[in-house]
């Protein structure tokens, strides 16, 4: 009987154990600057999605709103896998832009046609994807989960394609 209790006490320890054990494999704590970088990244897609919706309605130039409806279906598809990635590493992910692209949002909302369309070319298309550029290229090079740094790389020629876009609306 003395056995069969000890037996069982073993085994009991074993399946309480073991999950955490093996977990602890599986889900290790993301470094914390590959944390920023999900969290960052989802911070200028919000953004980007937002100011292109604005765009939509707002902007008076078609090559405007056309830019705005690609950025707009591309970045939702980039935000999705984001959103799946950072769920996996448990990274909590902001619920809207950083401080100065809310602002940055309210002048656009306060614009209509050309004048909307030249902020929006300058904030929300350049100056946007020049800094999501620097933010995925500093990912691809320098993050230490492999699935992180994976995300980065196949994200890179969408937004350089982007970048350049924007560009040429200038």
């Amino acid at each position: 009987m003395k056995k069969t209790t000890w037996m069982c006490a073993v085994a009991a320890i074993c399946l309480f154990a073991a999950p955490g054990l093996l977990g602890g494999a599986q889900a290790q704590e993301l470094a914390e600057p590959d944390a920023r970088f999900l969290q960052a990244a989802a911070a200028s897609g919000m953004f980007e999605e937002q100011a292109a919706r604005l765009a939509e309605k707002r902007a008076a130039d078609g090559e405007v709103k056309a830019f705005a409806a690609k950025m707009l279906e591309q970045h939702r598809a980039l935000d999705a896998e984001l959103t799946t990635l950072a769920g996996r590493k448990q990274v909590k992910l902001p619920d809207e832009p950083s401080e100065p692209d809310r602002r940055t949002l309210e002048q656009l909302g306060d614009r209509t046609g050309p004048d909307f369309d030249t902020l929006y070319i300058e904030k929300a298309a350049v100056d946007a994807h020049t800094m999501a550029n620097r933010l995925y290229e500093t990912a691809a090079r320098e993050s230490k989960d492999p699935q992180v740094r994976d995300f980065a790389v196949r994200a890179l020629p969408a937004l350089a394609e982007h970048l350049a876009m924007s560009r040429k609306l200038q």
